[in-house]
C-alpha cells in the first residue's frame, strides 16, 4: 500500500498543474472592430476601424488620449519612467462589441472550483465591467505591477488585443516564482479565423508586465472582472470539470480511503496560493466570558472570503465540497519563543488582542490569549520542519539554546495533515501591550490558509 506521505505527495502535485491565467484569439464580425472616441475640444465624434487602421489612424487616437497613470498607495501616480502609455476612458469611447460569449469561454478556465449552491439555484459567474481603452506606441511600455482591486468582489482583469499592426509589446505574467509571457501579436497571426481579437485574463494578484513595443501601435481594451451570482436556469454556462481538478479528486479519495490516514479524524490544510483582501482587526475582542475567563469572538467574516477563491484554492473547495467534506477559511497563529516551541493555534478570524498586556515581555500573555480564543493543533512533520527551519534562521538564534520538542500528539489538540506548505502570502496582524524597560507595542502574526475537515475512518464520507 502507498504511504501517506505518498498520496500526501501526489494530492500536493495535482495543485501545481494550473496556471494563474488564460489566453487566445476570440473571432469577431468587422463591425466589433468599429471605434467612435471623442477628441477634447471637438463637438463630433471620429471613427476608427481597428481591423484596418493605419499608422496614421492610430497617431490621431493616441493623440486624442491622455497620458497613462498606475495607481500607487491608492493614488494614481504618472511616471513614463515606469509606464509610457495613452489612456481613454470608458465615458469618451463606444464599442459594437459585446463580451459576452468571450465571458462564457474564460469563465470555465478562471472559476474552475467555485460552487454551485446545494439547491443548484445560483451558480458564481463573471461580470465585466469596461474599464479603460490604451494605445502602447512605437517605446511604449509598462514594468511589472499588481492591477489596483477596484473592489473587494474584483479577481482579476481581461485584457483585448485589438489586431493592429505591431511588433514588441508582449504581456509577460509572474505568479509564485513562475513566468510566462503572451505574444499577442503572434496569436492574432496564426488565428485560424479572421477577423479576431487577442485576449487574456488573469488574476487580481498576477504581476504583469508589457513589454516595449517596437515598431506599431498595440490598441488594448481592458476589463475589470467581478463575481456575480446568477441563477443556474438562466446562466447559460454549464461548468465543466477540468483534468487537473478531476486527478485532486481521484487523489483525495484514495486517501480517504486508507483507514490509517488520520484514523481518529482530523484536517487537511492548505496554503493559499493567490492574495484575498483579508478582513482587518475588529475593533472589538467580543464579548467577555466570565465562565470562560476570556473573549468570546465575535461572529466570523472570513466566510465571506470564501466565494472570492480562484485557481487552485477554488479546486480544494470545489473538489472537497464534492467529495462531502467541509471546508473553512481559518487563521493560524503560531506561537513560538526563541528557547521554547509553542503552538499552532486555529481561530475563526483575525484577532483582536488590544486588552492583552504583557508584563514579563515574553510574550505568555498574548499566547495564552490566543490559545483561549482558538484550536491548538498537532503539528506534523512537514510543519514542524518549517518552524525549525524559520526560528534557526532567525538573527538571534543560539544553536546551543535550542528547545526541545514538544510532544505532536498531545492529547485534546486536533491532528493535521498540511498539503501544502503554509506561506506569508495571506498575513495578518495582531497587536498587544508588552513590557520590558518601558511599555511598547507587540505584534503576533497569523495566515490564513483553507482547513478541510476529515471525518474519523469508518465515520461520514469514510463509512
Amino acid at each position: 500500500m502507498t504511504s501517506i506521505d505518498d498520496q500526501l505527495k501526489a494530492l500536493r502535485e495535482t495543485l501545481t498543474t494550473q496556471v494563474p491565467y488564460t489566453s487566445g484569439t476570440h473571432a469577431v464580425k468587422e463591425e466589433d472592430l468599429i471605434l467612435f472616441y471623442e477628441v477634447p475640444g471637438e463637438d463630433h465624434a471620429h471613427r476608427v476601424d481597428l481591423g484596418r487602421a493605419t499608422e496614421a489612424d492610430l497617431a490621431a487616437l493616441t493623440v486624442a488620449c491622455q497620458k497613462a497613470t498606475f495607481g500607487v498607495g491608492g493614488k494614481d501616480v504618472l511616471d513614463e519612467s515606469y509606464r509610457k502609455a495613452a489612456k481613454m476612458d470608458a465615458n469618451r469611447f463606444s464599442l459594437r462589441f459585446d463580451v459576452t460569449a468571450l465571458l462564457n469561454t474564460i469563465t470555465p478556465e478562471l472559476l474552475h472550483g467555485q460552487h454551485v449552491d446545494e439547491d443548484n439555484s445560483k451558480v458564481l459567474v463573471l461580470r465585466a465591467e469596461m474599464y479603460k481603452l490604451n494605445v502602447y506606441g512605437p517605446g511604449s511600455f509598462f514594468k511589472a505591477h499588481k492591477d489596483t482591486p477596484r473592489g473587494e468582489d474584483m479577481i482579476g482583469s481581461l485584457v483585448l488585443v485589438f489586431p493592429t499592426a505591431h511588433e514588441g509589446g508582449a504581456l509577460s505574467l509572474e505568479h509564485d516564482g513562475k513566468k510566462w509571457v503572451c505574444d499577442s501579436a503572434a496569436e492574432i497571426a496564426a488565428a485560424p479565423q479572421t477577423p479576431a481579437l487577442a485576449y487574456v485574463a488573469f488574476y487580481s494578484d498576477v504581476t504583469h508586465a508589457v513589454e516595449t513595443v517596437r515598431t506599431g501601435y498595440r490598441v488594448t481594451l481592458t476589463y475589470n472582472l467581478y463575481l456575480s451570482d446568477r441563477h443556474a436556469t438562466t446562466a447559460g454556462i454549464q461548468r465543466r470539470v477540468l483534468e487537473p481538478e478531476q486527478a485532486f479528486e481521484r487523489t483525495l479519495r484514495a486517501l480517504l480511503a486508507d483507514p490509517t490516514f488520520l484514523p481518529k479524524g482530523g484536517l487537511l490544510a492548505y496554503s493559499l496560493a493567490h492574495q484575498y483582501p483579508l478582513p482587518a482587526v475588529p475593533d472589538s475582542a467580543g464579548e467577555y466570558s466570565k465562565e470562560k475567563r476570556c473573549y468570546e469572538p465575535l461572529p466570523s467574516r472570513l466566510p465571506r472570503i470564501v466565494p472570492m477563491l480562484k485557481g487552485s484554492d477554488a479546486r480544494i473547495l470545489a473538489t472537497s465540497e464534492r467529495v462531502g467534506l467541509t471546508t473553512h477559511l481559518k487563521v493560524l497563529y503560531g506561537t513560538d519563543r526563541r528557547y521554547e516551541q509553542g503552538y499552532d493555534v486555529l481561530t475563526d478570524d483575525v484577532l483582536n488582542i488590544e486588552h492583552v498586556y504583557d508584563y514579563e515581555g515574553f510574550g505568555r500573555e498574548q499566547e495564552n490569549e490566543i490559545i483561549k480564543m482558538g484550536a491548538r493543533l498537532n503539528r506534523d512533520k512537514e510543519r514542524v520542519e518549517q518552524v525549525h527551519k524559520k526560528i534557526r534562521e532567525s538573527d538571534d538564534y543560539d544553536p546551543e539554546e535550542d528547545w526541545e520538542e514538544r510532544d505532536l500528539t498531545a492529547q485534546g489538540f486536533i491532528d493535521v495533515h498540511w498539503v501544502t506548505r503554509l506561506t506569508e502570502l495571506n498575513q495578518v496582524r495582531s497587536s498587544y501591550v508588552a513590557y520590558g524597560n518601558e511599555p511598547s507595542l507587540g505584534h503576533v502574526y497569523g495566515n490564513a490558509a483553507l482547513f478541510v475537515d476529515v471525518p474519523a475512518a469508518g465515520q461520514g464520507v469514510r463509512a
